[in-house]
């Protein structure tokens, strides 16, 4: 009696299990149908991101020039988002957005039936089709694999990377699987390639798993390699950079950021100040490097920190604002989202614009900024506080999450740039809606 009641037991949880594996897949692939049918009916097939048209120029220059083109914009910004599209135009120039979207969309589809497909294997496994649902039909995150730019492909492999070393976590401390190893730094490399701030998500990956892991001689290994398979494709980004400019770097933009991002009239947002932060050159007569701006900008935040904790706050607003109204603050007019939001509709009429950047427009806009950092922080402790892998994994999706806006920080704040972190952030706030839940659900 008992063993037939174990056995139904488990064919019940089997049967439970791949209803869920079902869903998993259906999801992120009728996300992935209606994809297909908006670039069938728009024109190109999709948009150009903030960057685009810089994107399109490096593209063009790698067309005429090939891969040591000397193109300004393949050094200005990081040359790996317009290395990665190349051959598509080379395959076809009249379809390169459609080929940018087939796999950029693709990508993101697989990866997040991956991330979620690991959170079955958890104590948290409830969560996994509503994480699902949430990251494959969240518009600003799920349309932006339809536009020229970084974000989507960034986010899709770091929900790849994070999904592999939840899984390596299953091992035993003391080994590592090689597939896992490969997977996760490759999946970073190339994030760093197509955006050079995920290195550092990267290196702090790398330490967690290495604290992770028991054995000097195990350790060692994973770091090791770890470190050499990341570092491949930034690499050729430098020596590309070196051999085209004659400088070995990966571009030349992040100076002239936080410049932007500081000084005495600085918002914290774009715009450049009146009077930017002064950066003489070291000797007469030669160029500023982009490494002298850097460190001018440094001393500026040291030598007055009250005006730095202000632009801080500032960029910590602009970082987490709403992608429209009256907070809204960075480079996402092009968010694909806002071709079709009811609000915009409804602020081109002047009552409609009343209501939505007056008293109630600014409530609702502080209520949603305010709220989404809540659930992210509640989730966040949530998920660590049931302890074993899903610690592991609270510190997993946290990492980027707490980065990236670290990054904006020393930058500047645009809600741009929390994008490709958006596929494990929207995980964090819906555990915190979970957590929430059951904290205040009463006993029957």
């Amino acid at each position: 009696m008992g063993k037939n009641s174990k056995t139904r037991a488990v064919k019940a949880h089997e049967k439970k299990q791949s209803n869920k594996l079902f869903w998993l897949i259906a999801i992120p692939v009728a996300a992935l149908i209606i994809k297909f049918i908006v670039m069938a009916n728009t024109q190109a097939g999709g948009w150009l991101g903030a960057d685009g048209e810089n994107y399109l120029t490096g593209v063009d220059g790698l067309l005429n020039d090939g891969f040591f083109s000397k193109e300004g914009k393949l050094i200005y910004w990081p040359a790996g988002y317009p290395i990665f599209v190349w051959p598509l135009a080379v395959i076809s120039i009249s379809k390169f957005v459609y080929f940018i979207g087939l796999i950029q969309s693709t990508l993101f589809a697989y990866a997040t039936f991956l991330f979620t497909r690991e959170l079955t294997r958890t104590k948290i496994s409830y969560l996994a089709v509503a994480t699902s649902l949430l990251i494959s039909f969240n518009p600003t995150l799920s349309l932006s694999t339809l536009a020229v730019g970084y974000e989507a492909p960034v986010a899709a492999l770091l929900m790849i990377a994070v999904a592999f070393l939840i899984k390596d976590l299953h091992a035993q401390s003391d080994k590592f699987v090689l597939r896992n190893i490969f997977i996760v730094a490759l999946s970073l490399s190339i994030s760093s390639f197509l955006q050079p701030r995920i290195l550092l998500f990267a290196v702090a990956f790398i330490l967690f798993w290495y604290l992770k892991k028991s054995g000097r001689k195990t350790r060692g290994q994973l770091l090791c390699l770890t470190l050499a398979l990341v570092m491949l494709f930034p690499s050729v980004l430098i020596f590309r950079n070196f051999v085209a400019n004659d400088r070995a770097t990966i571009s030349t933009n992040l100076g002239v950021t936080m410049r932007i991002g500081a000084g005495d009239d600085a918002t914290g947002g774009y715009g450049v100040p009146k009077t930017p932060i002064p950066c003489p050159p070291k000797v007469q007569g030669q160029e500023v490097t982009d490494n002298q701006i850097v460190v001018c900008v440094l001393k500026w935040y040291l030598s007055h920190p009250v005006n730095a904790a202000q632009l801080m706050i500032n960029k910590t607003v602009y970082y987490w604002s709403p992608w429209f109204g009256p907070l809204a603050n960075g480079t996402m007019a092009r968010n694909p989202w806002l071709k079709v939001s009811p609000l915009v509709g409804m602020a081109k009429s002047e009552s409609g614009n009343d209501l939505i950047y007056g008293g109630v427009g600014k409530f609702v806009s502080w209520a949603w900024l305010i709220g989404g950092l809540l659930l992210l922080t509640s989730g966040l402790i949530w998920v660590w506080r049931i302890g074993g892998v899903e610690r592991s994994i609270a510190w997993l999706a946290g990492i980027p999450v707490i980065l990236g806006w670290l990054t904006s920080l020393g930058t500047i704040g645009d809600h741009r740039f929390r994008i490709p972190q958006m596929g494990l952030s929207l995980f964090l706030q819906l555990a915190g809606i979970y957590g929430l839940g059951r904290r205040f659900k009463r006993p029957v």
